[in-house]
């Protein structure tokens, strides 16, 4: 620097300075780029005003943030988390969503899905009025059941439940997902899913017509009958409460026990009466027999009454026999004494035979 700009220094700041002011009256002034309506003035206090742009910004980066979701999602997709292996290059969701992949297979053109929305298919023999759905949703169902207070769902859900157990750490979710995994090997290209949705495969054949799907959701079949279940188990619970009342009763079970004489005795009066009863069967015949013997004595009666007057004859011959009979004895014995009163009928009454 010369003596000549050392010389003119103080003149040209007071210059700087004087323009500086200049400059600085400009930009305050009503119509300047400050203080004008949309000028600096206007948008500084829109970015320190509270719930502007830069309290937001600062809002970012607080603990239940933006920034911090985005950091906990990116720890959760790291590369040493289940997460972030399924969704590495070449991982599982790489394979799922590839061309003539498992996701393109399921939802190719008379795949899987399309038989399953198809009309008349198995999605809508399921959701049809009175079907397998809506006995499933309805009142007192087998959903209902599943959601009561208490019930099923209360108990996986319940702190230290099946399902804490699933999520904790080293769980079984965790073993499922790990590199190696349970899923991955499922997912590999000549894995369990691949077969399984392959052209003919399980699921086709599954899905066909006539198939296990249509099967499973015909009428009267097993979803049907899983519907019916409630009525099933409650006719279970009333057996509950028969069996507790026939526990109760093994005192007198026991007490039974010691009856085996009398049965054996009760059981020679049953066979007895089992003899007796097949002897009664022939007492509906007895009648008959019955009816035939009166018949006969009726017709003997009749046949008696017919002879009662040759019996009234024959007792008047007999009355006059029996005079004629004294009379004749009477006459004999005069003759008799008339005979012994002959000559020599002594001698011939009292000689021997065969003189």
């Amino acid at each position: 620097m010369g003596l000549l700009s050392l010389a003119v220094l103080p003149l040209r700041a007071t210059v700087a300075a004087a323009e500086l002011i200049v400059a600085a009256g400009e930009a305050v002034r009503p119509s300047g780029p400050i203080r004008r309506p949309g000028g600096y003035g206007e948008r500084l206090e829109v970015l320190l005003a509270e719930g502007g742009p830069l309290e937001q910004l600062g809002a970012l980066s607080a603990p239940d943030g933006p920034l911090a979701r985005i950091e906990q999602l990116a720890r959760l997709t790291s590369d040493d988390r289940p997460l972030g292996r399924a969704l590495a290059p070449g991982g599982p969701l790489d394979r799922l969503l590839a061309d003539a992949g498992v996701v393109d297979r399921l939802l190719a053109e008379g795949g899987p899905l399309d038989l399953l929305l198809a009309e008349g298919g198995a999605v809508e023999r399921l959701l049809y009025v009175g079907g397998p759905l809506d006995r499933m949703l309805a009142t007192g169902g087998p959903l209902d059941r599943l959601t009561a207070e208490h019930g099923t769902l209360d108990r996986v859900l319940e702190q230290g439940g099946v399902l804490d157990r699933l999520f904790a750490p080293d769980g079984l979710v965790e073993q499922l997902l790990r590199a190696d995994g349970t899923i991955e090997r499922l997912l590999t290209p000549d894995g369990t899913v691949n077969r399984l949705l392959t052209t003919d495969g399980t699921l086709d054949r599954v899905l066909a017509p006539g198939g296990g799907v249509e099967r499973l959701l015909a009428d009267g079949g097993p979803l049907d009958q899983l519907g019916d279940l409630s009525t099933t188990l409650a006719r279970l619970a009333d057996l509950d409460d028969t069996l507790q009342r026939l526990g109760a009763l093994e005192e007198t079970l026991r007490t039974l026990g010691t009856l085996g004489d009398s049965l054996e005795r009760l059981a020679a009066v049953a066979n007895a009466l089992e003899q007796l009863a097949e002897s009664t069967r022939e007492l509906p015949a007895l009648g008959d027999r019955v009816q035939g013997v009166e018949a006969q004595v009726v017709s003997i009666g009749t046949q008696l009454e017919s002879l009662a007057p040759a019996l009234d004859v024959l007792g008047t011959s007999v009355a006059s026999l029996q005079e004629s009979a004294a009379q004749l004895g009477g006459a004999v014995v005069p003759l008799g004494r008339l005979v012994e009163r002959l000559p020599g009928s002594r001698r011939r009454l009292g000689a021997p035979p065969g003189e």
